[in-house]
């Protein structure tokens, strides 16, 4: 635990001489309502600089050591509002600041997640949550919300997969070591609808599994990220058992803005697919640059608002492969490749002729958010929120040498890289209205979510229906063209290989009031359920992108059916499966004595494919002083199987030579639905839901002002696990499967084989003080974070297996038990500082990153690699010329840190860099930014 420790201690040695040393003056004052009370628990923030205060009993506060200057001050609290204060500060003086507070609306934000009683601050909680602010998201130098959220968070994880398929368009992100359905994804508080892709070809650790698309959401709405490091299915329903996201949107009335980004890969890193010259070998070109452009406004409707936002970004590819050193046109023309590195060439085929990096991506997304009081109290509105998300993505296969009998000359005279093109669309709307009634506060909320993922493929063909491309060739299954058995269609270097959807609906009622209970404090009392509908379909791709034309190779062998990269899906996989599921929720929360929080939640979900669920969570928070708060969760949870888990089926039919007759005999491969023959022959049932449980204890403390430590240790059991089998292949599984009167000879499905421990503590420190003549502040986080699978060497085979000589979970299979206990670091740490003064800031971050293990792409035993801890640097400043224009210029990974290379038997001598590289493996990102903010 030695990097938990040195984050601790960088915190504590930086405050010792700031603090010893620092100028500047105080603000101290009273808060108070209407009638002259004192007001408690008010914060207090002086912008900019992020200074804060909370007022105490009698409604006092003060922020002391401020750098002299002039400061807005605003206060929050749920209930009331006061007007935004200038201050100005001087050193060595204590300025008086009181004010005077009035009722507000109910619509005004507060820290969402972790309890459903009204919180102003993350330490309010008896759970723990990590709170970014707009500028927090803005300084990381990058514009994908996923890639922000994990540099922002340790115990987030956001891999870079390439040749991984769909994946490498819809990135996914993990939390605390498991899957990305294990996070629930909330936006405004309101549950957050799933990608209709499954994650499994080079998806590693996530194999398996559908996650939220984070990079659906525009960057420059967010006004606040929220995250819930514990379990919360018994608040929130299924999948929050790893934590909660909770995106909180801009709102209200504001000044229209306009950020633009540009940046690129300028690295040092050495190309191995490039020849020596004069002894030396020129580094990877300049790549990546990356065009964002994003803005928004905030309108006002009457007594309410609108707010609307729009991003475009233009992400082009990274490419980091090596040479490849296999034939292209006949035996023995193979470039000379030694260690990695091209040497000499002896064809004519441009190296690299693969692709190992980021693919391209062109986004186009829209946000808007509206609320409209009802009253002049603001005790009742309206509001709605919604987006909608167009990607054109771009993905590659492997090459396709000239001479590959997966290959027609006459079409790719020179081989060809087969290219995923799909365009995924994204749309939700949330409406719902507030209020109060016989004392009760309500919110009644209808949303919809869809996601579609659309199968487009370019550069590629379907080998079986031979090489004309405008003319139809191919034979059919009797070998003679001209019959009825005819495909009677061309080949094509484009094919739509068919389409994913899923549609959420759900109307939900949530309502909470205070009782006095005789405790130490008020009682919140909150109760509420939803009703939720989805909808899953998948559908067909052209013939063309599935057939097979029964046309020989060009090698004379039996052609594969469907495009090259991806065969479309078949009618046979069609699918248009529902559910529909209820859930209700009781949650109380208040102070059983002074100092001691308690938190009570409960929850029943009924399901109508699987059945019912209870889910139960006890928390608590004992703060024996201000500057001490202790804090402890136990709960149960659990996650629903998904309709993409339970329903998506992605299956070849291929063909072979009789051995006798001579004459091809289809047979079929790939990932089957767990109600089809196949999967059941092999012993699949009907999925049931994950079990969970969560035990969390931690501390938080503030020895000094200004500063803030937190710890909070964690266990997370989850008992069946659901997923995907191994490649389940040998002779004895195709004797079943032929018993069984299928075609199939090799099959996966999904199942609920695995329980995992997960263990882990976070760490967290934050402080801020005046020193240099300017603000300083640091933030430091640390994730340690271990999966275990209890008897992993023992998973139990159901029946139909045994004596097959398969194991159900391959240990270094996609996915398997390797990819999901090692494939991440063990831990992760962040320190982050940060200088302001005048019109000048600064930022410089350290990332580092445990060792972890992969079997990525070679899949055995001798594949397994452990690849080194790494630690990269970034940075940015920032200079503001004029008001409403800032200019910033930054680097990510500023000193070219790549990851440790494959071997030979993972990477084939092609591909340098591990997929499950947790920070990438494009190098140097520079970037320059401007902002500008109308009045």
């Amino acid at each position: 635990m030695r990097p938990a420790a040195g984050v601790i201690a960088v915190l504590l040695l930086l405050s010792m001489p700031f603090g010893a040393g620092a100028q500047g003056g105080s603000v101290h004052g009273r808060i108070t309502d209407a009638g002259g009370s004192p007001v408690t628990g008010a914060s207090l923030i002086l912008d900019p600089g992020g200074w804060r205060a909370r007022s105490n009993a009698q409604g006092e506060y003060t922020i002391a050591q401020v750098p002299a200057g002039t400061y807005t001050m605003r206060l929050r609290l749920i209930g009331f509002a006061a007007p935004a204060t200038q201050v100005r500060i001087t050193d060595g003086q204590i300025v008086q600041q009181d004010l005077t507070v009035a009722k507000a609306a109910v619509m005004l934000s507060s820290v969402v997640v972790g309890s459903r009683a009204l919180h102003t601050a993350a330490d309010e909680l008896a759970v723990p949550v990590d709170v970014f602010t707009a500028e927090d998201v803005r300084e990381q130098g990058t514009t994908e919300t996923s890639q922000i959220l994990s540099q922002l968070a340790p115990s987030v994880n956001f891999p870079r997969q390439s040749v991984s398929d769909a994946t490498e368009i819809v990135r996914p992100f993990t939390m605390r070591g498991l899957s990305a359905d294990h996070t629930l994804v909330l936006v405004n508080g309101k549950r957050r609808h799933h990608t209709a892709l499954i994650h499994y070809y080079g998806a590693g650790q996530g194999a398996g599994s559908s996650g939220v698309d984070m990079n659906a959401i525009p960057s420059g709405a967010i006004g606040q990220l929220e995250i819930l490091r514990d379990g919360a299915a018994a608040q929130y329903g299924s999948d929050a058992i790893a934590g909660v996201v909770n995106v909180v949107l801009k709102s209200g009335v504001f000044s229209p803005f306009l950020t633009a980004d540009l940046g690129e890969y300028i690295t040092s890193e050495e190309n191995p697919a490039a020849l020596l010259k004069n002894g030396s070998r020129p580094s990877f070109p300049r790549d990546g640059r990356t065009i964002d452009v994003n803005g928004g406004w905030g309108l006002p409707i009457g007594r309410g608002s609108l707010s609307i936002f729009a991003e475009y970004r233009d992400r082009q590819p990274t490419n980091r492969a090596g040479p490849d050193p296999t034939d292209m046109f006949t035996s023995g023309d193979a470039d000379e490749v030694q260690n990695g590195e091209l040497v000499s060439k002896n064809n004519s085929i441009g190296q690299p002729n693969h692709h190992w990096g980021d693919g391209s991506s062109k986004d186009f997304m829209t946000f808007a958010s509206a609320s409209i009081p009802l009253d002049s109290a603001g005790q009742a509105g309206l509001y709605a929120f919604g987006g909608y998300s167009f990607r054109r993505g771009a993905g590659f296969g492997y090459f396709r040498a000239p001479s590959s009998e997966r290959n027609w000359t006459g079409i790719y005279p020179n081989g060809f890289l087969p290219k995923f093109a799909p365009d995924v669309v994204d749309l939700s709307a949330v409406a719902g209205g507030r209020g109060q009634l016989s004392g009760w506060s309500y919110d009644l909320a209808g949303s919809v979510g869809h996601d579609g993922f659309k199968y487009n493929l370019e550069n590629t063909l379907n080998t079986s229906l031979g090489p004309c491309l405008t003319t139809p060739c191919a034979p059919g299954r009797d070998g003679q063209l001209g019959t009825a058995d005819d495909p009677g269609i061309p080949n094509k270097r484009n094919f739509f290989a068919g389409e994913l959807k899923l549609t959420e609906a759900i109307l939900s009622l949530d309502a909470s009031r205070e009782y006095e209970a005789g405790l130490a404090s008020p009682v919140n009392v909150a109760i509420g359920g939803a009703v939720r509908r989805e909808n899953y379909q998948i559908g067909a791709g052209e013939p063309g992108s599935y057939i097979n034309g029964f046309h020989p190779a060009q090698d004379g062998s039996i052609a594969p059916s469907g495009s090259q990269v991806f065969p479309g899906f078949r009618p046979e996989d069609e699918t248009d499966s529902d559910r529909t599921n209820v859930g209700a929720y009781a949650e109380v929360e208040g102070d059983l004595v002074p100092h001691l929080l308690a938190n009570i939640a409960a929850r029943y979900e009924n399901y109508s494919d699987f059945g019912n669920k209870v889910t139960g969570k006890v928390a608590l928070r004992f703060q024996p002083t201000e500057q001490v708060t202790l804090r402890g969760a136990a709960s149960t949870g659990f996650r629903a199987p998904s309709l993409n888990q339970s329903f998506y089926s992605s299956v070849v039919t291929n063909f072979k030579s009789d051995p006798v007759t001579g004459n091809p005999v289809p047979f079929e491969i790939g990932i089957f639905p767990v109600n089809s023959r196949e999967a059941k022959s092999l012993g699949a049932k009907p999925l049931k839901a994950e079990s969970s449980q969560n035990y969390s204890a931690g501390l938080a403390v503030t020895p000094a002002q200004n500063l803030t430590l937190t710890a909070d240790l964690f266990f997370i059991r989850i008992d069946g696990r659901i997923v995907l089998t191994g490649f389940l292949d040998t002779d004895s599984v195709a004797s079943i499967l032929r018993a069984a009167g299928s075609r199939a000879e090799a099959a996966q499905y999904f199942t609920n084989a695995i329980d995992t421990r997960t263990r882990g503590v976070d760490v967290t420190g934050d402080y801020r003080v005046g020193a240099l003549g300017g603000t300083v502040g640091v933030n430091a986080a640390f994730n340690y974070t271990n999966t275990a699978i209890p008897d992993e060497n023992n998973i139990p085979l159901p029946p139909e297996l045994v004596g097959t000589g398969e194991d159900l979970i391959g240990k270094y299979d996609e996915g398997g038990l390797l990819a999901m206990t090692k494939e991440r670091p063990a831990w992760r740490s962040t320190v982050t500082g940060q200088y302001s003064r005048g019109a000048w800031n600064g930022l410089a971050r350290l990332s580092s990153y445990g060792k972890y293990s992969s079997s990525l792409y070679g899949y055995c035993a001798e594949c397994v690699q452990t690849y080194s801890a790494k630690s990269l640097v970034d940075a940015e400043v920032g200079f503001a010329p004029m008001a409403g224009l800032k200019l910033s210029v930054g680097g990510r990974n500023l000193f070219d840190v790549y990851p440790d290379r494959m071997s030979a038997a993972n990477g084939f001598d092609i591909f340098p860099f591990p997929p499950a590289s947790p920070f990438g493996y494009n190098g140097r990102y520079a970037y320059a930014r401007v902002e500008w903010t109308g009045r």
